[in-house]
Formats: structure tokens, C-alpha cells, sequence
């Protein structure tokens, strides 16, 4: 596989879900990013026509990772046009693999790398200060951060990667993820993600400085919160803390 080919593949897996469908979910954006490589392996029409009707079938991953089986199918689709492999193979391997990719990507994307991009985003505008007395937070420059950071440093190259990852490691990928101990890089990050929090809120704290009370209730939010995080659904911490605000002002307030 060439550079110029890889980017290719890159650029049309950015429509994965384009034609998403409740029959076959992302079988048709899987198939439109595989086109260039099939069309590059495969000379003749008809061959061409039968392979890219073969991956049609039901497909459905998390459309980051969805590239690691680009690159993978990639692999074995060589193979097997020498034979090395059959073609029930390849299908089999691409439809084994979607699953544990998607949980994957579930975790280490959605519930990891996003939330702490947003956090990030969060602490801009915690780090003004109330009313701005730091600076003048702009809401147009805080959405820009988030969507810098969590595409330049994390979608992006995930995708461009993951191919270059499936195509090179196609027969040991999943030793190679069990390997690279996912779960700790989930950890780490998600420890930092807080410490950017904290230090917001610490900064966003002395603004209020004037107010003891007020400090003191924010930080006891922010503390209850991480304590109710590990047992708690975020939606019920978010109706405890609201009751919990209402009683301590109107008890404060008598």
C-alpha cells in the first residue's frame, strides 16, 4: 500500500456513517473507503465488482477504529489474491473483530478522550473568572479549542494510523492492543482531565473570594461530585446536588 492510496482510503473513511442504515449499519461507508484499494489490487471489472459486493454485508464499529479494519481487510484481501487465504476468511475476520474494536473505541473515545477535551474547554471559561475578571472568555475561541484539540491530537491521527496499525499488524492486532495496556492510558487521561478541572475550578474559586459562602458551596459541589461519580449516575448527581443547593441557600437565607 502507497502513501497516496492510504490518504485516499483516509479521506473517504471520514464518510463512514454518510449512508448509515438500520439494516447493515456502515456497510456502505466501509465499502466506499475500501473502493481505491480494491480498484488498485484488482485490474479486471468484473473481479472488482464481485469483491466490493462480497464486504456489503452487515458491518458496525466505532467509526474511528473503523480504519484498523480497513487496514486489516486491506492485508488479507493481498493474501488472498495469492491464495494464501480464502475469501470466507477475510469476512470472518472483519465481522470477529468489529466487536471488541467498537468497545474499544466506546471507552478510549466517547467516554474518555471527549469528556476530557471538555473539559478543557470547561476550564477556559472557568479560568475567566466570575464575570470575567480575568479575561473575557469568548465562546467562539472555547469551541474552537475543543474541536482543535480533539481532532488535531486525537481523531486524526487515530484515524490516519489505525490504518498504517491494521495493515502491518494484521496478524497479531489484537495481542498488539492487549499489549499496549489501553486501560491505563484510559486511566491517565482521565486523571488529568481532572487535575485541568481542579485547577479551573481553583482559579474560577477566587474570583468568588468576596463571597466565603459561595466558595464554599462550589467546592462542596465539586467534591460531592467526584465522591457520587464511582456510585451514581451523572443525571443523579446532577438532581442531588441541585436539592442539596436549594436546601443549603434557603436554609442560609432564613
Amino acid at each position: 500500500m502507497n502513501f497516496f492510496l492510504g490518504i485516499k482510503i483516509f479521506f473517504r473513511s471520514l464518510f463512514l456513517q454518510s449512508v448509515w442504515n438500520y439494516e447493515r449499519m456502515q456497510n456502505v461507508g466501509f465499502v466506499f473507503s475500501l473502493i481505491p484499494f480494491i480498484n488498485h489490487l484488482y485490474k479486471d471489472k468484473t473481479v472488482r465488482a464481485q469483491k466490493i459486493k462480497t464486504h456489503f454485508g452487515f458491518f458496525n464499529t466505532h467509526p474511528y477504529l473503523a480504519n484498523l479494519l480497513l487496514g486489516i481487510v486491506m492485508r488479507l484481501e493481498e493474501k488472498c489474491l495469492k491464495n494464501e487465504v480464502s475469501q470466507e476468511e477475510v469476512l470472518r475476520t472483519k465481522t470477529m473483530l468489529a466487536g471488541p474494536i467498537a468497545a474499544i473505541g466506546d471507552r478510549f473515545i466517547w467516554s474518555t478522550w471527549r469528556v476530557v477535551c471538555s473539559f478543557i474547554g470547561v476550564a477556559y471559561y472557568l479560568c475567566s473568572g466570575k464575570e470575567g475578571v480575568w479575561y473575557q472568555a469568548n465562546i467562539f475561541v472555547g469551541i474552537l479549542l475543543f474541536l482543535l484539540i480533539y481532532n488535531l491530537l486525537g481523531h486524526l491521527p487515530l484515524r490516519i494510523l489505525s490504518i498504517y496499525w491494521g495493515y502491518k499488524y494484521t496478524n497479531n492486532v489484537v495481542d498488539k492492543i492487549s499489549k499496549f495496556a489501553l486501560q491505563s492510558y484510559i486511566v491517565k487521561i482521565r486523571n488529568v482531565g481532572i487535575i485541568i478541572l481542579l485547577f479551573a475550578s481553583f482559579i474560577y474559586s477566587i474570583s468568588l473570594i468576596s463571597d466565603l459562602k459561595i466558595v464554599l458551596l462550589f467546592w462542596l459541589n465539586i467534591l460531592l461530585s467526584l465522591l457520587l461519580s464511582k456510585k451514581i449516575a451523572e443525571v443523579g448527581i446532577f438532581y442531588i446536588l441541585f436539592l442539596l443547593n436549594i436546601i443549603i441557600l434557603t436554609v442560609t437565607n432564613l
